[in-house]
């Protein structure tokens, strides 16, 4: 399935279906890593869940944090909150949740 970024790729997991319309679900890939830095943006939504299944993935928060997720890590990311993915390994694998479903990606500028 299409999604946020060239680099990935994105398997939709039913569950916007099956949750009729409160949430969506997707796996996300990367088998390359990440060539370059996300950049800033927030998520239109109430929140976005993730859970790392293999691999890491680093971000910067708004806040100034920066966290590193690695496998069998989870991480919260209250909606409209900025964020930036700076770093990734080569062979990163999450499952993403979003409510609502398929939130906008809002580029935004740096906060930091």
């Amino acid at each position: 399935m299409p999604g946020r970024r060239e680099f990935a790729q994105y398997f939709d997991l039913g569950v916007e279906e099956a949750s009729h319309g409160l949430v969506s679900s997707q796996v996300t890939r990367l088998r390359n890593g990440m060539a370059e830095e996300t950049g800033w943006h927030y998520h239109d939504c109430d929140f976005q869940w993730l859970y790392v299944v293999k691999g890491w993935l680093e971000l910067q928060f708004e806040n100034g944090e920066t966290k590193r997720v690695h496998e069998d890590g989870i991480c919260f990311i209250p909606g409209g909150y900025r964020h930036n993915e700076t770093a990734t390994s080569d062979d990163l694998e999450f499952v993403e949740i979003f409510m609502p479903p398929n939130p906008d990606t809002v580029p935004v500028d740096s906060p930091l």
